[in-house]
This record gives structure tokens, sequence and C-alpha cells, in this order.
């Protein structure tokens, strides 16, 4: 395994077996040459814990005497016995272990893997009846209890420096010595404690190191408030360095995160400063604006150069720096003129506030006279139709004659008991015409009377008698007037109009007969040419019966 490294204590022990070894150089000689004659005898190497986790491994090879022990053997014992210190004195090595031990490491590594196999398997299969684990399950026995045993083992990890995600072979060579590791005794147990480690451990170091940071930030934080009498709004890191940079709360936390918290803390310092200067300058301010206020013959005309004159012996003339007075001057007169133009504004405001307040009640009055001229209009145009429905039933009562005169009839109707032709929403223009559209009602109504006579007494039957003479109720006058005087209608219809309307109601009436006798006429010219036509018809089939016989 690329990654495995021989234990200090082992190299130690190589170079002390080696001093001795050069010392003893012609005893070991011979005993070689003996131990060729008398034969070997087996003995049993130590696995790597490459893959058994410091178990005992399978006898390998016979190479040294009964009775003497190599490193190997003594990598052995330190797994079987825990307890035992790394110091205790290791007895002298032949030099065929000698050889052995500087031969080669993958002699070495093969017997731990064998080891390593063996103790799986004497996991897997449960068998405790291998010689060397009667110790450890009576250290199991005696020892602490399971639980501690497993804090322990963590801790081993974390004071080796397992590093997270690492592997199970690269960093067993760090752990297999130490007696905490040998008090897990099953291999699968001490791997998936080891894998459990070091997949939750980069999450405890993160914890740790925020842990740790957050401690670090507190003490320099502590350390800022206990120097905080040394600190202002000026001071940087290099001062804050020359005398608190030996402190361990100091040193305990990066640059970064120390110039970043100094920086905070004199940031806020600077920040008061300002504002206690700020609001210096600004009480000064606010009294100087007090004391131009105070002259009193300070206006928006004003200038400074002739002001400052009479205001360099007042105390808070002098309490504000001198390119500021001019400065402050001017501000003073931008707020005059600001009052002024606000003054103004509000003047301009409340006029228009008021032209605006004229302007609806105007409005207002004409929309109340427009709705009173309104109101009163229909009041007349109610009045005035009831004035003229009098005046029309006055004229109705009065006025019979569609031939009367407005001239003849207007003192009769000034006459009325009830006053309906003196009626003040009626003028005489107004009665004038109501009296005329009421004459003209009357002869329309005696014209429709009239003609309404002729048509009963003036009928086809009386048409058609003729008197000695010849004459007809429709060729004569006089002979329809004998018909239509008894009639009342006759004598209220006017003289010299019923002439006319009889002459056109005769006219109508001639037009008529001759219409109809037209009609008559064209009647019997029909039926005659349809007669001679079927008299012709039948001669011609007689004439084709008689032609067929011949």
């Amino acid at each position: 395994i690329s990654s495995w490294q021989i234990p200090n204590e082992v190299t130690e022990l190589r170079k002390k077996q080696d001093s001795e070894v050069s010392k003893e150089n012609a005893v070991s000689i011979p005993n070689i040459d003996v131990v060729a004659e008398k034969g070997s005898t087996p003995i049993s190497l130590s696995a790597p814990a490459v893959n058994t986790g410091g178990r005992d491994a399978m006898p390998l090879r016979t190479s040294v005497v009964p009775g003497s022990s190599s490193a190997l053997d003594l990598i052995k014992k330190k797994l079987q016995d825990p307890g035992v210190p790394s110091s205790s004195p290791v007895p002298v090595m032949p030099v065929t272990a000698t050889h052995e031990l500087n031969g080669s490491r993958a002699v070495d590594v093969k017997g731990l893997q064998s080891e390593s196999n063996k103790d799986k398997l004497k996991d897997a299969n449960g068998d405790g009846s291998i010689s060397d684990s009667s110790s450890d399950s009576e250290d199991a026995d005696s020892g602490p209890s399971k639980e501690e045993c497993i804090m322990q083992f963590k801790e081993m990890l974390k004071e080796r420096g397992v590093a997270p995600f690492s592997k199970w072979e690269k960093e067993l060579p760090k752990i297999v010595f130490d007696p905490r590791f040998k008090a897990i005794p099953s291999h699968s147990a001490r791997r998936s404690l080891f894998e459990h480690y070091v997949k939750t451990r980069a999450e405890e170091e993160r914890k740790e190191k925020r842990a740790a940071q957050k401690a670090a930030i507190e003490g320099f934080k502590q350390l800022l408030d206990e120097a905080s009498e040394n600190i202002d709004h000026d001071t940087n890191y290099q001062t804050f360095k020359r005398k608190w940079g030996s402190d361990p709360r100091f040193e305990a936390l990066d640059r970064k995160d120390r110039e970043l918290l100094l920086n905070e803390r004199v940031l806020l310092l600077k920040r008061a400063a300002e504002e206690k200067a700020r609001a210096i300058r600004a009480a000064a301010a606010s009294s100087f604006k007090s004391m131009l206020k105070e002259k009193g013959d300070i206006n928006v005309n004003s200038r400074w150069s002739r002001v400052k004159d009479s205001l360099r012996d007042d105390p808070r003339y002098k309490c504000v720096k001198h390119e500021d007075r001019e400065v402050l001057f001017n501000e003073y007169i931008s707020e005059l003129k600001a009052i002024e133009e606000k003054a103004e504004r509000k003047d301009k405001v409340k006029k228009e506030e008021e032209e605006k307040l004229k302007e609806r009640e105007r409005e207002l009055r004409k929309r109340k006279e427009r709705e009173e001229q309104e109101m009163e209009r229909v009041r007349l145009k109610v009045r005035r139709k009831e004035a003229v429905a009098s005046f029309q039933a006055l004229l109705v009562e009065t006025i019979k004659d569609p031939q009367a005169s407005w001239t003849e009839s207007k003192p009769k109707l000034e006459k009325d008991p009830q006053g309906r032709a003196a009626n003040p929403d009626l003028d005489s223009s107004d009665m004038e015409k109501l009296f005329r559209e009421h004459i003209k009602m009357l002869y329309e109504r005696c014209v429709n009377d009239f003609r309404a006579l002729l048509a009963e007494v003036i009928t086809q039957d009386a048409a058609a008698q003729e008197t000695e003479g010849g004459k007809t109720a429709l060729n004569s006058w006089s002979t329809a007037k004998r018909h239509l005087k008894p009639d009342p209608r006759y004598n209220k219809m006017p003289r010299k109009e019923r002439e006319a309307l009889w002459r056109r109601y005769a006219e109508d009436m001639l037009r008529k007969q001759k219409s109809a006798l037209d009609q008559e006429e064209e009647k019997h010219t029909d039926v005659k040419g349809r007669s001679s036509g079927g008299d012709f018809g039948r001669y011609s089939s007689g004439t084709r019966r008689t032609h067929e016989r011949r």
C-alpha cells in the first residue's frame, strides 16, 4: 500500500538493533550456523493492521531460533497489549531477523495484510478461540464501558488529525498504535466509527470554526470596548495595532475581520462627531439668523456689505466662521423672499377663491333667474291656455253665424258677465285671431252640412227627373234650389256660396254619370263581340264536319 508509513517507534527500534548487531557481530555469525544446523521453529508475525485493525496474523515463515524476537513481534505485542508503553526494553534480535527487517517492507506489509484478513474472518464467524484474543476480552471486561471506548476512539481520531472524507488505509498508520484504537475490539466497529467520523467531521469542523470565529470576534469586540478611551473618530488600524497588537484577542482574529470591526467602531464615532459638529453649526446658524431677525431693518433688498459692520460687536456674529456669515445672510434673505412670495401666493389664492366664490354666486343668481323666468313662462302659458279656452267657449256660446264680422261681434263679446273677453292674458289681436278661427270653423261646418244636403237631395233618381222645360236638378240651379230650400242647412249657408257649391257638386255628378255610361257601352261591346265570335266558330266546325262527310 503506497500510503503505508513505518511508525517512528519501529524506526527507532531498528536503529538500536543495528547498533547492537554491529557490536555482537562475531557472536551472531556462529549463532546463524547453529540455527542452520538445528533447523527452524515457526514464529508468528504481526500484520500491518491495514485491513485487520491490529488483530493477530497467521504465521508466514520460520526464520529464527525459539526464544528470540523480532521488531514485528514487538509490533504484535504492542497490538495485543495496548497498555504497555512504547519505550519498553527491546531484546536483541538475531542477524537473520535484522536482515529480514531491513530487507524489504513488502514482507511486513504482506504479513500485516494476512493478519488483517484473519481478523476480518474472525469477526465474521464470531470465533474467539485464538489465544491472543483472550487478553482483548479480559481488557474489555475490566476496561471502560462501550460508550466511553467509542468517545475515546473519536477523541483519538480528532487528536491524530484525521481529515474529513479521508480513507481508512491512509489514516490507519496514524492511529494503529494508540491504546484507544485497541479499545474497540471489533475491526468492523472501528471501521464503522472511522467512516462515520470522517463523514461528519467536515460539519463539526465548520461548526468549530464558526464557534472559534464567533469567540474571536466577541473577544476582539471586548478588546475594543476596553480600548474605547483610546479610540476616536481619527483612529486607524496601524495606530490601534501599535498599542494593542500584542493582546491575544487581537491576534486571535484575522486582519481583515479586525479592520472591519475597528472601522465599524470608528465609523460610529465619526458619525457621532459629524452629528455633533452639525448640531453646533446649526445652533450657531440659528443664533446668527435670530440676530439678523432682531435687527429689524433687514429686508429682501439689504446687502451684506452694508449690514455686516453693524453686526460685528454681537457675540452671535463671532460664533460663525468668516466664510459662513455671508452664506447665512444670503440664506436669511432667501427665507425672507420665500416668506413674502408665500404671502403673495396666499393672497393670490385668497383673491382667486373670492373671485370663484363671486362667480359661483353670479351663476347661482343667473340660474335662479332663469328658473324663475321659466316658471313664469310656464305659468303664463298655463294662464294663456286657460284664457284661450275660456274665450273659445265664449265664441261657441255667442257667435253662431259664419258671416259675422269681428267689428260687429266684439261689443257682444265684451258684454260677457264672466269677463272672458277682457282677460289680461289675451290681447285684442289674439282675440281677433281666435274669432276668425272660430268663423272659419263655422263656415267649414256649414259647407260640410250643405254638401251633405246636396248628396241627400240631389240623387241619381232626382237628377233623372226632368221638368216641362227639360230642366233637372243637375243642369238648373232654380230646380235644385226648390229641392234644397226646405232644409235648415240651406239657410245656414251664405247665399253667395250656395250656387258655387251646387255647380261643383253637379259637375261631379255628371262626370260620374258619363263615366258609368262609358263603362256600360264597353261592357255591351265586349259581350257583342264574344257572341259574334261564337257563331263564327260554330259555322267553321260545321263546315269542317260537312267536308269530312264528303
